[in-house]
């Protein structure tokens, strides 16, 4: 039967590093605790490495536990939800941890390398065997797929804004993210990137009228900030016009 630590190992992915073990028993006990020279780290005298999976999902946890630090010190302070302030960080910190077990555990069973989140996600909801059928239907359904999160995710925002008019400095994450979607969106097509002036106008249109559906729905003045994009968009796209013929010649010399 395997002990605690033996168990713990094995979850983690931690295995001996090539020829250690061999190593160990030639040179004997006398030599348990040297540092090794590879930078692995030694531990109960084996010289260990991490999964590579376990790795990036720990870092990936470190983000998601400060985020939630972040918004259960929100919901505490606005009394949305009568939790304890003593559960500030053990909270978090329980919902990070279940999140880790559970994405490691998916990840190593359906052999996932690509630790893109939304990679994960896309092939958790079968997504990715649709792809197989027809390259073009699956880039659809990924592009539908990305634009539905991101109204879900604009619309919660408005309705948290409205509802219980929550700090804007919340806007600057939402819109991060609603950016990075965007752009998955508009400019890539199968995993490659293609950024032409057309794609770059398309993309910023819809920027336009996300900010002027926040700026009506919060009651703000839309006047000044239609001069502003009307005034970038007459300084920016001459710009890359100019940058993307001259691309294409070069491509074509």
């Amino acid at each position: 039967m395997m002990t605690l630590m033996e168990t713990i190992r094995a979850y983690l992915g931690w295995c001996p590093a090539e020829g250690q073990t061999r190593r160990q028993m030639q040179l004997g006990p006398e030599m348990r605790g040297d540092t090794p020279h590879d930078g692995r780290r030694r531990i109960g005298g084996i010289s260990m490495k991490f999964d590579s999976i376990v790795k990036e999902e720990f870092w990936r946890s470190t983000a998601v536990f400060w985020i939630l630090v972040i918004i259960t010190a929100f919901v505490i302070t606005a009394g949305y939800l009568p939790i304890p302030a003593f559960l500030l960080f053990p909270l978090p910190l329980a919902i990070t941890a279940v999140i880790f077990c559970i994405v490691v555990w998916y990840r190593r069973k359906e052999h996932l390398t690509d630790p893109n989140p939304v990679s994960i996600l896309h092939h958790a909801l079968g997504l990715r065997n649709r792809e197989k059928k027809t390259k073009r239907r699956g880039t659809a359904i990924e592009k539908m797929f990305d634009a539905v999160l991101l109204a879900l995710i604009f619309l919660i925002y408005l309705y948290a804004s409205l509802a219980y008019s929550i700090s804007q400095i919340y806007w600057l994450p939402v819109l991060i993210v609603i950016g990075l979607f965007l752009t998955r969106i508009v400019f890539t097509d199968g995993g490659v990137q293609h950024v032409t002036v057309a794609r770059s106008v398309i993309f910023y249109l819809i920027v336009a009228m996300i900010f002027l559906l926040r700026y009506l729905a919060l009651g703000y003045p839309i006047v000044p900030l239609l001069q502003a994009f009307v005034l970038i968009g007459i300084v920016s796209f001459p710009i890359l016009y100019i940058w993307e013929r001259r691309r294409t010649q070069e491509g074509t010399d």
